[in-house]
């Protein structure tokens, strides 16, 4: 791919177009709101405008974004401004009556996710763990590849995505047993004015 001096408006268009979506989904798994994660969306795509990197590939560009959008994130984590209500108990609380009026579906799906135990799960794991997991399994990076993107040894990714596994797999594990065990309990449960489960009284 070619490097123009400045960015054209059709290069702009293809990269928001072809790599929009990975980097919010990026940012979305990294900082778990809706609104900061759009904003670093924003904000890598501002700093591709002013760079003067010159891409091989598409590849080259879209790894290139999320390694970009990797440090907005992870800047903004370590920003005071950063330092607000969970995205789980502003999905719950439904946010203000400013930004329910001007909600989009794009808002909506992103939301309707949080309800999935799945992100729960991915919410209780460190920062480092849970960005691991999203460039093996929604980027579908191999162990070099990741290694590359976070600056960081092999080892250290494989290391980390066993940790990540297991604790995932640990967590969803035990959600789904507390969730069985409510079921059997309703399911067991006789409600007054039910007849009893032993049948009529022998008179």
């Amino acid at each position: 791919m070619t490097n123009p001096t400045m960015r054209s408006d059709a290069f702009m268009n293809h990269a928001i177009d072809a790599h929009g979506d990975a980097v919010l989904r990026l940012a979305l798994n990294q900082l778990r709101n809706v609104s900061d994660a759009q904003d670093a969306v924003q904000e890598t795509f501002v700093r591709l405008l002013t760079n003067g990197t010159s891409f091989e590939s598409d590849d080259h560009l879209r790894a290139w974004l999320l390694r970009v959008a990797i440090n907005i994130c992870h800047d903004h984590q370590k920003s005071a401004w950063s330092r607000r209500v969970d995205a789980l108990d502003d999905s719950k609380a439904g946010g203000d009556a400013r930004e329910l009026s001007t909600v989009s579906a794009e808002d909506i799906a992103l939301r309707d996710l949080s309800d999935h135990p799945v992100w729960h799960a991915l919410a209780d794991l460190p920062e480092d763990l849970r960005l691991v997991i999203h460039l093996a399994y929604v980027e579908q990076r191999d162990t070099a590849q990741i290694a590359q993107l976070l600056g960081i040894k092999a080892a250290t990714v494989r290391t980390r995505l066993f940790r990540a596994r297991k604790r995932l797999r640990d967590a969803l594990s035990a959600d789904g047993a507390s969730r069985l065990a409510a079921e059997n309990q309703a399911r067991v449960s006789v409600q007054p004015g039910d007849a009893s489960p032993h049948g009529p009284p022998v008179r």
